[in-house]
């Protein structure tokens, strides 16, 4: 309660500060036209009473930076609104808080939030459930928002009151928020889903009665994860305030999220509102999630391992494995590990569905035409082993990227800096390197990159030692500096640059930087390597998928040597590039994504495709490796059972044709995506679920209260960081002046009362002659 008393008491501090220092420039600037008009009247009548123009000007000046930087230090804690308020870009696994007419808040936590998951081979069906009891007596309209794997794709709502099941259906995103709106103000329990960014959502729910229990319940498949011979899925449970540079305050940046555009604000987490981890006990209510885990992994599994959570494994036969997970705390990242048994570990494989998951969507004004043979495939394209590879002994350049902002304080730092330290002693001496640090600004170990010989390395090693957290994530001017570099010193000629690029991804602008790496790439590939709790997935992986590189995560201390060391060994073995996927005759099949990453040793990369009842099953993957012609032949099976491969495939076609989207085409783009959202019941940007139920329950009399939501900060967070300004250096400099004006102006009265009353007075008199001729 003090805590937030002192808040709410800078918070006013800093409304009433805004008007104070506008009024002090306004009149500075009146004082300045005052004593810079010859004519005025008034200035003739002060007869030297104008002052000289330094005291004021420095008195002024440094009023005004010390009010300024006072003002700029306090968080931005309501730049991205909805209509009704919300935080939308600072919520995290949420719970609802109801607001009553007097403006106390009643917090009513989540009954249970349990998450199902169904495993099979190389897809994962996902069921999220979010049970909410409404303990107040007060009828309820609530909004919360929830992070989601990047490539989920969501096809199903309920909405489940009481004995009522109420399925959603999909529809344009503007005539689902109509269908909505008309619902709840007509009195009837409706419930919206809608996606504000690929990897967060927002459901707002309509008309819930006190007492009553409401349950919002939502599907996703999404495809696992394989990379050096371990198979992983990953459940997000916290989303990270981001940071947007040059930060605009604007009403419309919900709006404006909700149409797929990055806008968002410096960081600006209600922390104080937050359900912090600090001094945090068990008799404290968090927002608490259940996962139950049901895997059949479709070879013999050697080992099942969480390396963030204690989950319990139950394995039921070689293949197959239940584990689960009960009241976790929502403040940090689920991941599921399991590696096939040595001799087991998959090749070449390939999955297919026939026909659509949802026959019947689309139906109508659709321009698709699909046919009950239509056959959807998942392929998993793996790079030939290093030992039927000739190495190549080339020297490299290898430019190191580390995030020092302030989100990346405290645990996530340590992190960044020992694996950039294994970087660095992982350089071979034909190499060469440099380090690059940022945050408001970027920092260079050197101006170009050097060789990599044992005295760079061990001054490297110490600048990097010597790095600390502080100020924005101005993530951009870090790009720029690592992608148009100058080639280093050890291998002028060399073509290809590798830049490793380590940050949590907390920024709000990532189409901004999308464009920026696509336009600068050139012969770079860009790694990126996520730390903390909770790094923007969305970001690192595309990032990484527009540099043709990889993403690598890294969620605590003790995993940074193993993964940059197998990330470093993936760095120095040939690379297939220019892949491409056609069939034997040479027409190209429909594929996402369309511009297939580089294949790196032991990580594959997985294309869906479609197939029409005319197309061949044979196809080839070619590629350049070491110079020369690679070419695999592929055959898709046709007698595989595997379920949802249509809804991962329109996933990643609508995740390809979102990040091509251009100011040129951009109408073009939406209206694709539109109805390829329509046509196989997957969410987009443009496309939203909506359940409304036909009968009223609300008087209309009655008016509903709003609700919001709490979240809790991500796992190893500081207090938030107030990244926006370098405000403690600027207000010292505020005060610096501010002294130094005080001593100026006491000098003159001090000098004066000293000298003798005659020469004082004629001195005086010669002081307001000059002064005047000043003034004039």
């Amino acid at each position: 309660m003090i805590k937030r008393l002192l808040r709410t008491q800078l918070d006013n501090f800093a409304t009433f500060l805004t008007p104070l220092q506008l009024h002090v420039a306004k009149r500075f600037t009146d004082f300045r036209s005052l004593c810079a008009d010859k004519d005025n009247n008034m200035l003739r009548q002060m007869k030297g009473m104008c002052p000289q123009p330094t005291l004021p000007y420095l008195w002024f000046l440094s009023l005004y930076v010390l009010l300024s930087l006072t003002v700029t230090a306090q968080p931005l804690e309501h730049d991205v609104m909805s209509e009704k308020g919300l935080l939308v870009d600072d919520i995290q696994q949420g719970s609802l808080i109801t607001v009553d007419t007097l403006g106390h808040e009643r917090v009513s936590l989540p009954m249970v939030t349990e998450v199902s998951m169904q495993v099979s081979g190389w897809t994962n069906r996902v069921l999220v459930r979010h049970e909410f009891y409404n303990a107040q007596p007060l009828w309820l309209n609530g909004e919360y928002v929830f992070p989601l794997p990047n490539s989920a794709a969501v096809d199903g709502l309920k909405l489940i009151i009481g004995d009522r099941v109420i399925e959603g259906e999909i529809k344009p995103k503007q005539t689902a928020k109509a269908l909505f709106n008309a619902a709840q103000k007509a009195g009837k329990k409706a419930s919206l889903l809608q996606q504000i960014r690929p990897n967060l959502f927002s459901a707002k729910v309509a008309n819930l009665a006190p007492g009553e229990t409401l349950i919002v319940q939502l599907n996703y498949q999404q495809q696992v994860d394989y990379e050096q011979g371990q198979f992983s899925l990953r459940f997000p449970m916290v989303a990270a305030p981001r940071y947007q540079p040059g930060s605009v305050r604007s009403s419309t940046a919900f709006a404006l999220a909700n149409q797929g555009e990055s806008q968002h604000v410096n960081y600006a987490a209600p922390v104080d509102t937050a359900i912090s981890d600090e001094n945090n006990t068990e008799s404290k209510p968090f927002n608490r999630v259940d996962i139950d885990i049901q895997l059949d992994a479709g070879m013999p599994i050697n080992d099942i391992d969480s390396p963030y959570h204690q989950v319990v494994v139950s394995h039921q036969t070689d293949n197959k494995a239940h584990i689960s997970l009960t009241a976790a705390k929502a403040n940090s990242d689920f991941v599921l590990n399991w590696r096939p048994q040595v001799g087991h570990a998959p090749t070449v494989a390939t999955f297919s569905q026939q026909g659509k998951s949802y026959p019947n969507a689309g139906s109508g004004k659709s321009s698709y035409k699909h046919s009950a043979n239509t056959q959807y495939a998942l392929m998993m394209l793996m790079p030939p082993k290093a030992s039927n590879i000739k190495a190549v002994g080339t020297a490299r350049e290898l430019i190191l990227v580390i995030d020092t902002s302030g989100s990346m304080s405290g645990e996530a730092l340590e992190q960044a800096k020992a694996a950039i330290i294994y970087a660095l002693e992982g350089l071979d001496s034909h190499d060469s390197f440099n380090v690059l640090q940022f945050n408001s600004q970027v920092y260079a170990f050197s101006e170009q990159s050097v060789k990599a010989n044992t005295r760079n390395v061990a001054m490297a090693k110490s600048y990097v030692g010597n790095l600390y957290a502080d100020g924005g994530t101005e993530m951009a001017l870090a790009l720029n500096k690592a992608l148009v570099q100058p080639m280093g010193q050890a291998a002028p000629g060399l073509g290809l640059r590798q830049v490793m690029f380590v940050t949590d991804g907390a920024v709000g602008n990532e189409a901004q930087l999308f464009n920026q790496i696509r336009n600068q790439l050139q012969r770079s590939r860009l790694f990126t390597v996520g730390i903390g709790s909770a790094p923007n997935s969305h970001f690192m992986e595309r990032a990484a998928e527009f540099g043709r590189g990889t993403y690598t995560y890294i969620g605590k201390q003790s995993e940074v040597k193993s993964k940059m060391v197998a990330m470093l060994d993936k760095l120095q073995q040939p690379t297939v590039t220019d892949v491409e996927l056609r069939f034997a005759d040479g027409t190209v099949p429909d594929y996402w994504p369309a511009t297939i990453p580089d294949l790196y040793a032991h990580e594959p990369v997985m294309v869906a495709i479609k197939l029409t009842d005319f197309d061949d099953r044979q196809l080839v993957v070619s590629g350049k490796l070491a110079g020369q012609l690679w070419q695999q032949p592929v055959l898709i099976a046709t007698d595989s059972s595997a379920k949802g491969l249509d809804l991962i495939w329109a996933r990643k076609k609508i995740a390809a044709l979102e990040l091509s989207k251009e100011r040129a085409n951009r109408d073009r783009i939406e209206a694709n995506i539109t109805a390829i959202s329509l046509n196989y019941h997957v969410m987009s940007a443009y496309t939203s679920l909506v359940a409304i139920d036909k009968t009223p329950v609300r008087s209309k009399g009655v008016t509903p209260t709003d609700a919001r939501v709490v979240p809790h900060t991500p796992k190893g967070w500081q207090r938030l960081p107030q990244t926006a300004t370098s405000s403690v250096a600027f207000m010292l400099f505020g005060a610096v002046l501010l002294g130094l004006s005080l001593l100026y102006g006491l000098s003159f009265y001090r000098g004066s009362s000293k000298r003798h009353p005659l020469k004082r007075a004629k001195l005086k008199q010669n002081q307001q002659r000059h002064m005047a001729k000043d003034c004039v």
